[in-house]
């Protein structure tokens, strides 16, 4: 195969829909700047990067397909899960040079998936945590997890952080502080969002707008807590179900909307009517409601140890409101997310458009001076 313009292949984690959501704005800037983009997914990300990008190539790549448990917490489970997901890593890195081979792209973005580098490719790794925080009972591996992340992302020849430098961050000690890996650089919030003109207004207008994600069972356990909690009294509230396919939004009972999914444009047009988000403490999630502006009630994932992390440092800092999943009361949630500042966007964070553009530049010329043979 054989092609002028700069190949990318860019492969988003199967961890929830988040991953897929982040990875809109980089392949949108890719093709901005003459990149030919081909995704690598499946599953649900798969469908609704399709959605998004009908005319680009894609790649089914299998995931990791990481379950939550009902009552076992996340964190402990990953960790019995430890030499699956190490075979799957290996697996994936032989795939990915078998892709390779086949579709020779000039470059790989991998989204915190471990084992896509190649050493004859230019290889991107994404990640927000850099320091994986262990749940209180097994602190004692701690270390290991953070040697483990740091062995990985050197196979990379770059590891971007969608976050800021400053103080002002939302990842906090997750992917800040010392001795960060040499390859690491920070490029700014990823939001689907990003692109879209403010002025653009919804038909639709909403005081709350619910956003159920992750995988199951979790997403169904909090889909129905929501379900017993909405709406609030005299409040127009909306519920998204988190699942790609149908866009249809539907009255389901008196003040209460729902829809499965909605297109990039159409959500993003209801949040900029700054309605109050309820929603996971996924690190997508934040982003998103960073660029649009909400206030928000966090509910991280029941012993996802990196939700529950972010959610109590932003609600620490004033910036959104926070609740435990197995009981909260929604009214009052609300009211405190008023009273919060909610994230204040710097007007420069639009960095990793200037990083893609010189990695870019530096591709092309590559391919210029060593052209690939078709």
């Amino acid at each position: 195969m054989k092609s002028d313009k700069v190949r990318v292949l860019i492969c988003p984690l199967d961890w929830g829909l988040g991953h897929a959501t982040r990875c809109i704005p980089l392949i949108r800037e890719l093709i901005e700047n003459g990149a030919e983009v081909i995704v690598g997914s499946d599953g649900l990300q798969l469908t609704l990067l399709q959605t998004e990008f009908p005319g680009i190539e894609f790649v089914r790549l299998p995931g990791y397909n990481v379950s939550y448990g009902k009552r076992l917490p996340v964190a402990i489970k990953v960790l019995t899960d430890a030499p699956r997901l190490l075979r799957m890593i290996a697996k994936e890195h032989k795939e990915i040079n078998k892709i390779i081979r086949e579709l020779q792209p000039d470059m790989v973005i991998s989204d915190n998936r471990y084992g896509l580098w190649n050493k004859n490719v230019y290889s991107v790794f994404i990640t927000h945590q850099v320091n994986i925080i262990a749940p209180a009972a097994l602190m004692l591996y701690a270390p290991v997890l953070r040697l483990a992340t740091r062995y990985h992302m050197k196979h990379y020849d770059e590891s971007w952080i969608p976050d800021f430098a400053g103080k002002l961050n939302l990842s906090g000690k997750l992917s800040h502080g010392r001795n960060l890996p040499q390859n690491t650089s920070y490029i700014g919030l990823l939001s689907r969002f990003d692109q879209l003109k403010a002025t653009k207004r919804s038909q639709r207008r909403y005081d709350v707008v619910a956003i159920v994600s992750g995988p199951e069972p979790q997403r169904t356990i909090f889909e129905n807590k929501l379900l017993a909690r909405l709406p609030l009294p005299d409040k127009h509230c909306l519920l998204l179900r988190g699942i790609p396919g149908d866009t249809q939004i539907k009255p389901l009972r008196k003040g209460l909307d729902i829809a499965d999914h909605l297109e990039t444009e159409e959500l993003g047009s209801i949040l900029h009517q700054k309605p109050v988000v309820i929603c996971r403490a996924g690190y997508s999630t934040l982003m998103d409601i960073a660029y649009t502006g909400n206030k928000a009630v966090l509910i991280p994932t029941p012993g996802q140890t990196e939700q529950e992390f972010l959610a109590k440092n932003l609600h620490k800092a004033g910036i959104y409101a926070a609740r435990k999943q197995k009981d909260f009361d929604l009214s009052e949630a609300y009211n405190q997310a008023i009273a919060c500042s909610g994230f204040n966007l710097p007007k420069n964070h639009t960095y990793y458009q200037g990083v893609i553009y010189k990695l870019m530049q530096k591709l092309k010329s590559e391919k210029s001076i060593h052209p690939k043979k078709g």
